[in-house]
């Protein structure tokens, strides 16, 4: 047992040892005032011998009763209807162990028996009334006491820190529609009040236990009682323990969130770091009160922006994008969620530079968010000249026109693969990079920035929803190869930094174009994405999902990194967002010059020269790599 797990130990017994003083020590009380009121109102004589004998003979069974029903594990300051139910049923039962004791004082010299029901409240109100205060106080919500969990519900145990277990079990019994389930037991991650009851459920043992603590009440009840997690998203080493016993049990595991709703366990509690939660104010006021205009709005990242610039308060919000169901879908969920925020659902391709221009002008924004992007890896691979046109040139237009209009601020959203690229989506990118680069300092009415990270997690054609699937289907989960490495970042990261890199940028003075990164921590193998991933679903890797290694698929690199070697990186005002100092770029005339030649070749659908030109205008790009082998794949 390590010294920190001794130290809990220690004080969770000291303070159980004062609860228990007090709560014996306030009925010895209790029992001695009881007969001095009954003694003044009838006007009988000062205390005696006898008064003391009896208050201490009801400590006695005070402390019998109190231990009995496990008065003491209790933390003040998470009582609940158990507790006060364990409290009466304590004081009833010491009432009972005494009579015998009271009827004998009544014998020798005439004690008042009237006195107990004097009693009776008095010591009740010495134990609720610091119970009440420290729980009110802790708190500041009292009605959740007296609520109950559905008697029905699964069983389940709750796993996490003191403070986040008790807030997500008050809000459970607080919330009619809290989560459907019965806790039998806690296992407290800190082990600060090992043995104590946390909202009327005891704390059965640290993380350390929880596999010995899950086969308890798999054995106790005959069935295999849930795991619910409730801790925050930093607390790895929680989920990893529950993941690991809820797999080789095949138990059900469920994390508490927003509001007690149970959640299905997803992709981003499975980072091996946690979600950085980004000062959103910087936004608000670049945001709340503008006209919001977002390309490829219906996206998995155009979405998440859209929601969260609708958050803000917007004048009005635009989505621009060239799949109708996408529109369809976003505006459903827009007009329920922000119902008050003017909507503008405009279908278009950035390709389309009549269209874009007649939308935009129309909406009039003062902030562009530029997420409309073919992004899957292998299908660009396969139909480059298609990821020039709309990556390139949609891009360019984009900016380009946005500039004519005055818009106040653009932001470009690039990837991690736009790094010394190895594939045709990463080239575009890249030349996309350039190009505002090489523009921004010719259009100084608009603040420019580029944002750049890794893999969405949960994005359309990225590994997690084709993790799932597969293991729906009962496997093969297929992973290209062991030691490939990427950097993940949930939607909502994605999403926030992008808002937070136009904010920035807007408050800039700088003319130059921006570009920003995420600290993203270390990279994850995706093959140990796809092992948390089954056990995530109560499945054993290799045994129940079999994982199978397919080998690398065109133009995808083991690793990848979110700026080059030569590009200088510092901090910002805002934590955990970084500021890429660019390097020396092309002129913007031999810039402009070579992506008319890029997209016209594009455009004639030759893919040979399109993308000789892209390594013309960057050399980095498809750098010993055989660039020019995806144009025999192609139509």
């Amino acid at each position: 047992m390590s010294n920190v797990e001794v130290s809990a130990r220690r004080a969770a017994i000291e303070a159980k040892a004062a609860c228990f003083g007090y709560d014996v020590i306030s009925g010895m009380v209790a029992m001695y005032i009881a007969p001095q009121i009954t003694y003044y109102f009838s006007g009988r004589g000062s205390p005696t011998w006898l008064d003391f004998f009896v208050a201490i003979a009801f400590g006695v069974a005070a402390a019998f009763s109190l231990w009995l029903r496990g008065v003491h594990r209790q933390v003040w300051r998470h009582t609940s209807l158990r507790d006060v139910v364990r409290i009466f049923q304590a004081v009833a039962l010491a009432h009972l162990m005494s009579l015998p004791i009271l009827i004998l004082a009544k014998t020798l010299q005439d004690y008042p028996l009237t006195s107990i029901y004097l009693q009776f409240p008095i010591w009740l109100l010495l134990l609720m009334v610091v119970r009440f205060w420290a729980r009110g106080r802790a708190t500041g919500d009292l009605s959740s006491i007296f609520r109950r969990e559905p008697p029905y519900a699964p069983r389940a145990l709750v796993v996490g820190p003191a403070g986040h277990v008790a807030e997500a079990l008050r809000a459970s019994r607080k919330a009619s529609s809290g989560p459907p389930i019965r806790t039998i037991g806690i296992v407290e991650t800190s082990g600060q009040h090992l043995g104590r009851d946390i909202e009327g459920v005891q704390v059965m043992g640290g993380i350390g236990q929880l596999a010995t603590l899950f086969d308890h009440y798999t054995a106790r009840f005959g069935e295999l009682p849930w795991i619910a997690i409730a801790a925050p998203p930093e607390d790895r080493r929680t989920m990893e323990a529950a993941l690991a016993v809820a797999s080789a049990r095949k138990a059900t595991l469920l994390r508490i969130g927003h509001k007690a709703m149970l959640e299905q366990i997803r992709p981003a509690d499975l980072l091996a770091r946690p979600e950085r939660r980004l000062d959103m104010a910087p936004v608000a006021e670049l945001v709340s009160g503008a006209r919001v205009f977002i390309t490829g709005g219906g996206g998995t990242i155009g979405g998440e922006l859209a929601r969260q610039c609708a958050a803000l308060g917007p004048a009005e919000l635009t989505i621009f994008d060239s799949s109708e169901f996408n529109v369809f879908e976003i505006d459903q969920e827009l007009s329920r969620a922000y119902p008050n925020v003017v909507r503008r659902m405009v279908i278009g391709d950035v390709r389309d530079e009549i269209r874009l221009e007649q939308a935009m002008r129309e909406a009039a924004p003062d902030v562009v968010i530029h997420a409309a992007a073919l992004k899957h890896v292998p299908l660009m691979e396969l139909n480059p000249n298609e990821a020039i046109l709309t990556n390139v040139l949609g891009a360019r237009r984009c900016a380009t026109i946005a500039a004519t209009l005055g818009v106040k601020s653009f932001t470009f959203i690039s990837t991690d693969k736009a790094v010394n690229p190895t594939n045709v989506m990463g080239a575009t990118k890249r030349a996309a990079e350039l190009f505002l680069q090489a523009y921004a300092p010719t259009a100084p009415n608009t603040h420019f920035s580029l944002v750049r990270f890794g893999n969405v997690l949960g994005s359309k054609g990225s590994v997690t929803p084709l993790f799932e699937r597969q293991i729906a289907e009962g496997g093969p989960v297929t992973v290209t190869h062991p030691d490939m490495t990427r950097y993940f970042m949930s939607v909502e990261e994605a999403s926030a930094l992008v808002l937070q890199a136009a904010a920035l940028s807007a408050r800039s003075t700088t003319e130059e174009a921006i570009l920003y990164v995420l600290d993203m921590g270390e990279p994850v193998r995706v093959i140990e994405l796809a092992e948390k991933m089954i056990r995530m679903k109560g499945l054993t890797p290799n045994q129940d999902i079999l994982i199978r290694i397919t080998g690398p698929r065109p133009g995808e690199k083991l690793t990848e990194t979110v700026f080059y070697d030569r590009e200088q990186v510092k901090a910002t005002s805002v934590d955990g967002v970084l500021e890429v100092a660019w390097s020396r770029s092309p002129p913007i005339a031999e810039v402009q010059a070579r992506l008319d030649a890029i997209v016209s070749y594009a455009a004639r659908r030759d893919p040979h020269a399109s993308l000789s030109m892209m390594k013309a205008l960057a050399p980095e790009i498809f750098d010993g790599e055989p660039w020019g082998e995806p144009s025999l794949h192609v139509h």
